[in-house]
């Protein structure tokens, strides 16, 4: 072999070793992004439960949905974490500081909403009102909302709301203050007629599919490498259980409330049409706005406040519920 021939061949080969290595990069970009799923709420009981409508608790929602969520990105090659995987409190504080932790490309909030009317329904994404964040934040929100609203749930938007201290909303103001891009995905309204009977049919498994394909949409839409999501099976989790089957640590003390960047109700509570008083045992008796009675212990009443502590307002959003469904939280 000629010198030269050698020289053509050694310079074809390094062609082809140079595209070959600029073909895997580029394949393999949507596995170099890191994603973490923060499942919203969680703690013991009731008291870190989030919104909350029988027969659906939002904290085991967040988990069931973000769980498999985390399984179908899994098995598309992108690396994911959640912040939660059982039943424990987190402050949002802790949730940005993990996220940052992973050196995560973004952070996915997983929620579900609910209304003291019960009239209010459709899918909403918040993101950040800065730069890049909002950037990042719309684009990967819209994917979403794309293939949520393909379920049927009516789009509320892609939106950003500004508070005293920058965004409104805590999650996505920590993360943005640890340079982690973070979004909050609100599926739908668990007390509306109409986005139940979604959930219902579609289940935790409809939902969490539609998410991550908006994800995997996403991934690819900045240069990952075209995978194809195929759906996975339901997943079923009891209370205080992880993914494996196994129990997670020990439950702190709720923070994640209004004082920590939740939402919080200046409504009053006296201007819904329903009545509280005592009788005589101290027993509360509670007037529905449907003229329904009816008379709970001290300890129930504390028990149905606990459930709506996260709006800052309990006793505003607990009037505004029949007593019946108030009778079938207590298991009555």
């Amino acid at each position: 072999m000629t010198f030269i021939n050698k020289k053509i061949l050694f310079n074809f080969f390094m062609t082809a070793a140079l595209c070959l290595f600029i073909s895997l990069i580029i394949g393999t970009k949507a596995n170099a992004m890191t994603i973490v799923l923060d499942p919203g709420h969680g703690g013991a009981g009731t008291s870190g439960a989030g919104a909350f409508y029988p027969p659906y608790m939002e904290k085991s929602l967040n988990l069931a949905v973000a769980t498999q969520v985390k399984s179908e990105l899994d098995n598309a090659g992108i690396t994911t974490y959640m912040t939660r995987t059982g039943d424990v409190s987190l402050d949002l504080e802790q949730r940005a500081a993990y996220a940052k932790s992973v050196n995560a490309d973004l952070m996915i909030s997983i929620h579900f909403n609910s209304s003291g009317t019960h009239t209010l329904n459709g899918t909403e994404i918040w993101t950040s009102l800065y730069g890049s964040y909002y950037t990042t934040g719309y684009s990967v929100g819209s994917n979403i909302m794309q293939q949520l609203t393909g379920l049927g749930l009516v789009s509320k938007g892609v939106k950003t709301k500004l508070g005293n201290s920058g965004d409104y909303y805590g999650i996505i103001r920590n993360g943005v203050a640890l340079g982690v891009p973070t979004i909050i995905v609100e599926h739908c309204f668990m007390d509306n007629e109409y986005d139940r009977s979604i959930l219902d049919s579609q289940g935790v498994s409809g939902l969490a599919h539609a998410d991550a394909t908006g994800i995997i949409n996403y991934v690819n839409s900045v240069g990952g490498s075209g995978t194809s999501l195929a759906k996975s099976d339901p997943v079923a989790l009891a209370e205080g259980a992880t993914s494996n089957g196994s129990t997670e640590g020990v439950a702190v003390a709720p923070t994640v409330k209004a004082s920590s960047g939740a939402q919080t109700s200046t409504k009053s509570a006296a201007s819904t049409g329903s009545s509280i008083s005592k009788d005589a045992s101290g027993n509360i008796v509670f007037k529905d706005q449907n003229g329904t009675t009816g008379t709970f212990t001290p300890s129930e009443w504390d028990r149905l406040l606990a459930n709506w502590t996260y709006t800052g307002n309990a006793e505003y959003y607990i009037k505004q519920v029949p007593v019946g469904d108030l009778n079938a939280i207590l298991g009555k």
